[in-house]
């Protein structure tokens, strides 16, 4: 199996930030590498959890970039990057963006009361 690296999803998770992405396309990303490669870095396994559910946790381009800054933090911090991505979901407006995408293909079916 391939070995994900750090790099390899930074240059993924910038071309979606910048929108040369969209958020299926890494969605789908996200879902083939997960079952085609390995890590023993916990930071790569929570920024792959988070986007392989993007569509049901209405995860958007602009949530990219802490998750970018999460995988910039040297590897001996990574308790550090592990607590700002389990912290980050409190800090978003899921009701406001439900309203947003309500209408999305990809976000539409999760966005229901």
């Amino acid at each position: 199996m391939v070995i994900l690296q750090r790099d390899e999803i930074i240059s993924k998770l910038r071309a979606w930030h910048q929108q040369a992405l969209d958020s299926e396309e890494i969605w789908r990303w996200a879902l083939q590498a997960t079952s085609e490669c390995v890590t023993d870095d916990e930071v790569i396994k929570a920024v792959m959890e988070m986007l392989c559910a993007i569509p049901q946790d209405l995860w958007i381009e602009e949530d990219a970039q802490v998750m970018i800054d999460a995988l910039s933090n040297p590897v001996d911090q990574s308790d550090l990057s592990i607590n700002l991505l389990w912290n980050y979901p409190d800090i978003v407006d899921l009701a406001g963006r439900r309203r947003t995408l309500h209408d999305h293909p990809l976000y539409g079916p999760y966005c229901g009361e």
